[in-house]
């Protein structure tokens, strides 16, 4: 690792802020099975290596929900099957500038291939640092649902802030994180203290209710979702639907001392 470059940047909430560029050498591999070509498995492994290398350089953490659900045969008792659902979530306040591969391999290794890149990434390091007292505590009502069972969230801020309530659905490619709260029957989203979403007091109660909603060729008998709880110090206007790489864009338009990002998973099982 190497400092590169530093230059000046505008800070668009009207401050001049320092930007380094950081050289990284970093190393990624992904595992992959007959139903995924090696041209996307090495795509895949791209994309890991670039998230590594700023990870290295910024410290921020990869979130990682790994999930196993077994279900037991009735005729014989002792043939359990499980499925494993691994999805992983990650808001890294670098950037990435550029980057060079240095080699690209896909090899062998106990009956699985796996796509091997070595890169060189150039990482823009943030100019702002997180707000430590400016945070909250997410709980849902539980790890796993049916269709038709209600999810209720539980949230315990340390200061008071905006609350936006997204609902991400990894299964789908597209319009995979949905706005589920401020609402049309609920809008008043500035807290101060706990508060219960849906809340029991309203006048026109409503409520979440699981849907099994799955993309075309998905055969898995459960999936995994996350509920993600964006905070901030000023109101934020939001859109309904979005996809999941134009969420995290818009995040990380808000500088990283006005905001809080907390989320949880759960399963969601197939009747």
């Amino acid at each position: 690792m190497s400092w590169r470059a530093w230059s000046m940047a505008w800070c668009a909430w009207g401050c001049f802020t320092a930007a380094w560029a950081v050289t990284v050498d970093v190393k990624a591999q992904y595992h992959f099975g007959p139903d995924m070509s090696r041209n996307q498995a090495c795509e895949n492994a791209r994309e890991a290596a670039k998230l590594k290398a700023i990870s290295m350089v910024t410290g921020e953490r990869v979130s990682v929900d790994q999930q196993m659900h077994c279900s037991q045969n009735a005729l014989t008792a002792n043939d359990k099957q499980c499925e494993v659902n691994r999805n992983t979530w990650v808001l890294v306040e670098g950037r990435v500038n550029k980057s060079e591969v240095v080699s690209e391999v896909v090899k062998s290794s106990q009956g699985t291939q796996y796509c091997a890149v070595t890169m060189v990434v150039d990482v823009v390091t943030p100019s702002m640092v997180h707000d430590a007292s400016f945070d909250l505590r997410l709980d849902l009502n539980r790890n796993s649902f049916r269709p038709g069972e209600s999810l209720v969230l539980n949230i315990q801020p340390t200061a008071p802030m905006y609350i936006s309530v997204f609902n991400w659905r990894p299964a789908w490619v597209k319009d995979s994180v949905v706005k589920l709260f401020p609402n049309d029957q609920d809008s008043k989203n500035y807290i101060t203290q706990p508060v219960q979403i849906p809340s029991t007091s309203l006048k026109t109660p409503y409520r979440f209710e699981l849907e099994w909603l799955a993309p075309a060729g998905y055969d898995k008998a459960l999936m995994s979702e996350w509920v993600m709880v964006v905070a901030t110090k000023q109101p934020m206007n939001w859109l309904s639907v979005y996809d999941m790489q134009r969420f995290k864009e818009k995040l990380l338009e808000i500088p990283a001392d006005q905001r809080r990002v907390v989320h949880r998973s759960y399963l969601l099982l197939r009747d």
